[in-house]
């Protein structure tokens, strides 16, 4: 089988302290998720966000500093639905908002998602990954640097 690897931008959006994240089920299982995806040949990391926050969302986004960064190996997890193969590593930037009127209104949205607002506190308690951010959820505000999470799940 051959080698996956892929780099997925995500988009970490706070309103009224709660995190908009995607519950999906796409044949991987039931489990939470911060909004984005990869990106394309030819544009930044910066723009894939702000383009994959417009087609899935609806949602006209400013990038941001670069928070969290995470590998995922799936090797070294046991997760049922990933090749042992598959290799990702996420980047993940606050994104602001100014009008939230058109969420939801997407015109690529992942097929069986749906989005909900969290709080951290909702995200420990549920499949969300990566749970590793969860406990700086609390204080994004006091991030002052990008924080490496390793190879997590």
């Amino acid at each position: 089988m051959a080698n996956i690897f892929r780099y997925s931008i995500k988009g970490i959006i706070i309103k009224d302290g709660k995190v908009l994240v995607g519950r999906v089920n796409q044949g991987r299982g039931e489990f939470y998720k911060l909004p984005g995806g990869g990106h394309h040949f030819g544009e930044t990391v910066g723009e894939a966000l702000v383009r994959e926050c417009q087609e899935e969302l609806g949602l006209n986004v400013k990038l941001g500093p670069l928070l969290f960064v995470r590998d995922y190996l799936a090797k070294n997890h046991a997760m049922e639905f990933d090749d042992a193969n598959f290799q990702q590593t996420e980047l993940m930037f606050l994104c602001l908002v100014d009008d939230f009127s058109t969420l939801g209104q997407g015109h690529e949205v992942d097929a069986n998602q749906e989005l909900f607002w969290k709080t951290p506190g909702e995200l420990a308690a549920i499949k969300f990954m990566p749970q590793a951010i969860v406990p700086f959820l609390k204080d994004i505000e006091n991030i002052k640097q990008t924080i490496y999470l390793g190879d997590v799940n």
